[in-house]
């Protein structure tokens, strides 16, 4: 008969015992089921929040870090500090870009800007009459203040985020591409309502003023003329924008015509650099004639100081890759530099999640550790009791081995039967539990929420925030205690496993019996 057969027989022989160590084995998986299941469901639930969020990462000057520095220095060093600002470089930005996980970048930047021989879409708000109003500067010269009606996004890239995404889709013609970036084109795409509006199609030009036609008369003291703040582009585009306003909103009742998503022209960045840097010398050259003690040092601006980089957003190919490309390229970055994945808000909100998944762990491990202790007093106890029937089968030839062999046969058994049982009722036990749990635990959270509410994105106007707009109800809606495959895989893996290592000490035990000495003490 060999120690598999006399183990099953063993078992069913002494079914007090069996059915005694089988209860253990249910309670024990049942405690472990539910902290497996709600460790798994906060897991699962941040992944798949991560998943439906936009998969972009900013990169940009720390300003904070920078500004504690400065303030700290002295006043001399303040000043040369202030001339090194740290600034966002296109060699940086590039050398990100050739990450296999980056899609697209965006360099962008908004204007304010004022069509010249077109209509630009009407809001029909209460602000639509109301823009406007005057200035008055200290030589006494009153100019009329109109409001910009358009709004242009300039990019460094011959893509944009909005595109990958489907924000901005092409119904007509083209996007401007990389050689029409590097040499600074002329050319544009406006959105469709705006070209039907106009009646404008793919080839026309359009005239775009830089300022209002209403303040020539500041300007022109600056030897500025009308042709200076004037870009004509070509339309080598139409898109159609997706973005929506809410026309009920109050928010809405005070936008001006430049906040609408119909009013808005796309171009590269040195288009618009170009175009305002023949309007912004004249007014330096001009500034320098009249106060020249002021420009000593002064050096005369270039096309590229008029296009100022402040942000790269980067979208890569996977939200799950965020955290990844993040930390991939930690090392690398400059001083005064920082790379943000809007991770700040996401750990805040899944603050409730990762306590859940803390405690659940430790229960875990607790009932683990019992249960070893549990099970290796049982099992060292019942060797006492069974010191003839193991002298026995020594003398009779059996190896150490099995025998240690059939005492581990026994308690997998009875394991197997414990564990299986306790994954029906663990099932149901768990999604209450961890249900009564999580209330509990955003509960206390909500109550400390206000005390550490913070901005952390700093977004300036005109601005896009790419990031995707997340509450905690969004993370918590994913929150689901769900018992698959792979946890009723890891309650066997833990039973064998605490059964092995409650099976080390009594088998030490046994490896020093001596079959004779014992039948003798029988005797």
């Amino acid at each position: 008969m060999n120690f598999f057969t006399r183990a099953l027989k063993n078992v069913t022989r002494r079914m007090s015992k069996s059915i005694l160590l089988a209860i253990t084995f249910f309670l024990i998986g049942n405690l472990v089921i539910i902290g497996l299941g709600i460790n798994n469901a906060s897991e699962q639930a941040k992944v798949e929040t991560r998943r439906k969020m936009r998969a972009v990462v900013s990169y940009e000057v720390d300003y904070q870090a920078f500004w504690d520095y400065a303030d700290n220095l002295p006043e001399e060093e303040q000043q040369e500090a202030y001339k090194n600002y740290p600034q966002v470089k296109m060699e940086d930005i590039k050398n990100l870009m050739t990450d296999e996980r980056v899609k697209t970048v965006n360099i962008v930047n908004s204007n304010m800007l004022y069509s010249n021989g077109f209509e630009t879409v009407p809001l029909n708000n209460e602000r639509e009459n109301n823009g406007g109003g005057s200035i008055t500067y200290e030589d006494g010269t009153t100019v009329e203040y109109v409001e910009p009606d358009l709004r242009l996004q300039t990019n460094f890239f011959p893509n944009m985020i909005e595109l990958e995404d489907n924000m901005y889709e092409v119904v007509e013609g083209r996007f401007y591409n990389q050689e029409e970036v590097n040499n600074g084109a002329m050319v544009c795409l406006i959105t469709d309502k705006l070209a039907d509006l106009n009646n404008l199609r793919i080839g026309d030009q359009i005239s775009i003023d830089l300022v209002g036609r209403s303040e020539m008369q500041y300007y022109q003291q600056s030897g500025i003329t009308e042709e200076d703040i004037t870009m004509t582009l070509e339309i080598i585009g139409i898109f159609h924008n997706n973005e929506e306003l809410d026309e009920n909103s109050d928010e809405y009742q005070w936008m001006s015509r430049y906040n609408s998503p119909d009013n808005i022209i796309l171009a590269p960045a040195l288009a618009y650099g170009n175009a305002y840097y023949q309007m912004g010398i004249k007014q330096w050259e001009y500034g320098k004639e009249q106060n020249p003690e002021y420009y000593l040092d002064a050096e005369r601006p270039t096309p590229e100081s008029y296009t100022y980089v402040n942000e790269a957003v980067f979208l890569l190919d996977d939200p799950l890759h965020v955290d990844e490309f993040v930390a991939d390229h930690q090392a690398d970055l400059k001083e005064y530099m920082l790379m943000d994945a809007n991770n700040d808000t996401f750990k805040k909100l899944a603050r409730p999640l990762d306590t859940l998944s803390l405690f659940s762990n430790i229960i875990v491990w607790i009932v683990a550790i019992n249960a070893v202790v549990i099970i290796t007093l049982v099992t060292a106890l019942t060797l006492k009791t069974r010191e003839y029937e193991i002298g026995v089968l020594l003398s009779m030839g059996v190896s150490k081995m099995k025998v240690v062999a059939q005492f581990f046969v026994e308690l997998i058994v009875v394991a197997l039967i414990g564990f299986t049982l306790s994954v029906a009722s663990g099932s149901l036990i768990a999604k209450q539990v961890g249900k009564l749990v999580m209330d509990y635990q955003v509960d206390t959270e909500k109550q400390y929420s206000d005390l550490d509410d913070q901005n952390n994105g700093t977004y300036y106007w005109g601005d896009t925030n790419y990031f995707t707009e997340l509450s905690q109800d969004d993370l918590l809606a994913e929150y689901e205690v769900q018992i698959n495959p792979m946890i009723i895989g890891e309650i066997y893996i833990l039973g064998i496993g605490v059964v092995f290592i409650s099976i080390l000490i009594p088998s030490f035990m046994i490896m020093r019996f001596n079959p004779k000495k014992i039948l003798m003490n029988q005797n």
